[in-house]
């Protein structure tokens, strides 16, 4: 299995390393960059080349994040952690939306690999 390029962005120092650990340790997986900033977004990750977006939210945000990123990125599968981490949303080039309410490491990793 080809290793993942991921990036996270947004996410707190805490819950990045928690996300980290739990998915390096069941997925081929090389976290390629930690963005605290969403400026220049797109002109970053193009340079980064991810498979994978991490985003963390804000609270009020909504799926509309995942869309811009998704037009630019069409093979990049994005994940968007709620403000609270609660739950999530995997948006992927084959499949629709879905909603991971209960999240958990198991979800999360499956979510990673693309179910």
């Amino acid at each position: 299995m080809r290793r993942i390029r991921a990036v996270i962005v947004t996410v707190s120092p805490l819950l990045r390393d928690i996300v980290s650990e739990v998915v390096a340790g069941r997925v081929p997986i090389d976290f390629v960059a930690a963005l605290a900033s969403r400026d220049r977004l797109e002109v970053s990750l193009r340079d980064l080349t991810p498979h994978l977006i991490l985003i963390g939210l804000r609270r009020g945000e909504g799926c509309g994040v995942a869309l811009a990123l998704r037009s630019a990125f069409p093979c990049a599968r994005v994940i968007l952690l709620s403000h609270d981490a609660r739950q999530a949303d995997v948006h992927g080039p084959h499949h629709n939306p879905i909603a991971l309410l209960d999240l958990s490491a198991e979800a999360l990793t499956r979510a990673v690999l693309g179910f």
